[in-house]
């Protein structure tokens, strides 16, 4: 009986991030160009520092990721462009987003709607996974060069000067394919994500200079849910710090600073679960390049007033 039954393995497939509140872009297409420039933003990951498998070697998911948007006056709207390198283990996803949000006024807020095209070159180094059959048709099928697996995703993105709130779907399409075999025995397939977030600015009158900004983070594939509970204070719009707590998961720590149009941040995951694993550690960085320039106060003198 047992032999005669089969299994399907999932996880996550989306990477997953500390500095969500940095990384919009990433998740929710509406978001592109809303802000008042080019925004250029860069996130690498070290997840469970210290897992190693039967050879010593570090397996550990590592996470890099690009992302860049602006508005697009003449489009009504803005678009963006994401690349992201993730790995765990022998698995290996190269991923590239593009897309385009439409823009519209609601009194003082903004609502993006986007939608961006997906690219995801998947492959395992099926040469280091050591199985117990060499002849598993699974491991046979797999393909050396991976396959590239199109999908699409949809968001909404609500803006206003203090608080914003959005929602996104990922991978929508749900897209299957084989990873080369003639049987169709091994097969990629993406798994739709949905997220909800939202945060608000707090200035209290006790604290001059500080703003207080509480956010939330929920992300779910159908079958599991994970929330992020957040909460940051910055001073004078040039240092932070912060707390972040990912339910069964790690509480995190965060710190950054911003010069002008540069900001910087780390975060350093400390796990509560059981993974036998160190922390993980995060580092970001975002600048953001203003399409138009502040405007100076210009004079010119007057003999009749000299």
């Amino acid at each position: 009986m047992l032999s005669a039954i089969s299994f399907g393995v999932r996880a996550q497939q989306d990477p997953q991030f500390t500095h969500n509140m940095f990384n919009h872009a990433f998740v929710n297409p509406g978001s592109y160009g809303l802000s008042d420039g080019i925004t250029v933003t860069g996130i690498f990951r070290e997840q469970w520092l210290g897992l190693k498998d039967y050879k010593n070697n570090k397996v550990a998911p590592e996470t890099l990721l690009f992302t860049g948007d602006s508005p697009i006056k003449f489009l009504h709207g803005g678009v963006g462009v994401g690349i992201a390198q993730d790995k765990e283990a022998q698995i290996k996803n190269m991923l590239v987003k593009l897309g385009y949000s439409y823009h519209m006024n609601l009194g003082n807020a903004k609502l993006g709607i986007g939608v961006n095209a997906n690219f995801n070159s998947k492959s395992i180094d099926k040469e280091n996974l050591n199985p117990v059959d060499e002849s598993d048709p699974v491991i046979m099928g797999l393909s050396a060069t991976g396959v590239v697996v199109s999908d699409m995703s949809l968001g909404v993105f609500l803006q206003k000067p203090r608080y914003y709130i959005a929602f996104s779907s990922t991978q929508i399409l749900e897209t299957k394919k084989s990873s080369g075999d003639a049987n169709g025995v091994a097969y990629y397939k993406n798994r739709r994500h949905y997220y909800l977030t939202g945060g608000h600015d707090i200035i209290l009158p006790a604290f001059q200079g500080y703003v207080f900004t509480p956010s939330v983070f929920l992300k779910s594939d159908g079958n599991t849910f994970q929330a992020d509970l957040n909460v940051m204070a910055k001073y004078n719009n040039k240092i932070w710090g912060g707390l972040s707590y990912r339910i069964s998961d790690a509480i995190s720590l965060m710190v950054g600073m911003a010069y002008k149009d540069l900001e910087i941040g780390y975060a350093y995951d400390i796990p509560t679960s059981r993974i036998a694993a160190t922390g993980s550690h995060e580092i970001m960085a975002r600048y953001r390049f203003k399409l138009e320039r502040e405007k100076t106060r210009t004079g010119y003198r007057n003999t009749r007033f000299l």
